[in-house]
């Protein structure tokens, strides 16, 4: 009888672990992706920061030339 126990429940626990192989794979891609987006937009930001400081030098030189 324990045996037949043990033989039934090795499928459910097989099953078990492939579902958290498979979640933890999953979640380890989600990370990945994050990850990177989260530096693409710290990248956008500093362009951005860039050309603001570009745009502002603009301003100051035209305003000297009376524009």
């Amino acid at each position: 009888m324990e045996t037949e126990a043990i033989i039934a429940l090795i499928g459910p626990l097989v099953a078990l672990v492939g579902v958290w192989v498979s979640l933890n794979s999953e979640v380890a891609k989600l990370k990945g992706r994050v990850y990177r987006l989260e530096n693409d937009q710290s990248e956008l930001k500093l362009m951005l920061k860039e050309c603001v400081e570009g745009i502002n030098e603009l301003k100051i030189l035209l305003a000297k030339k009376g524009m």
